[in-house]
């Protein structure tokens, strides 16, 4: 381990941090208003086009939009915070996307590394 790749860090009695439902509620909210900020960007172009459409439609496209992205927050804060308590050495060892695959870590002669 070289001194600029930290291990996770732990609390001072040795576990790893908690899982933080706060988080991920917050994490949910940004990605929410991501999402509905995205559906009102469209509901303006939708607005100003000819095209007519259903009063309805925008309203529900507005609310799916803004509920995945709400969902989609929580599940990456979620994975991240599980991935970061593991104890498991794969979930934090850090891949190089430029390395060569001959040079990547489980590579054979034969064939590259996955």
């Amino acid at each position: 381990m070289t001194p600029s790749r930290r291990a996770p860090s732990r609390t001072a009695i040795g576990r790893a941090p908690s899982f933080s439902g706060g988080r991920v509620l917050v994490a949910g909210g940004v990605c929410g208003a991501g999402g509905l900020a995205v559906a009102l960007f469209l509901r303006v172009i939708l607005a100003n086009t000819t095209v007519r459409v259903n009063s309805y439609a925008p309203f529900w496209f507005t609310v799916l939009l803004a509920g995945f992205g709400f969902v989609a927050g929580m599940a990456l804060e979620s994975v991240r915070q599980l991935q970061r308590s593991s104890p498991e050495p794969e979930y934090h060892r850090h891949r190089s996307l430029r390395q060569p695959p001959e040079l990547r870590r489980g590579a054979t002669d034969d064939q590259p590394a996955p």
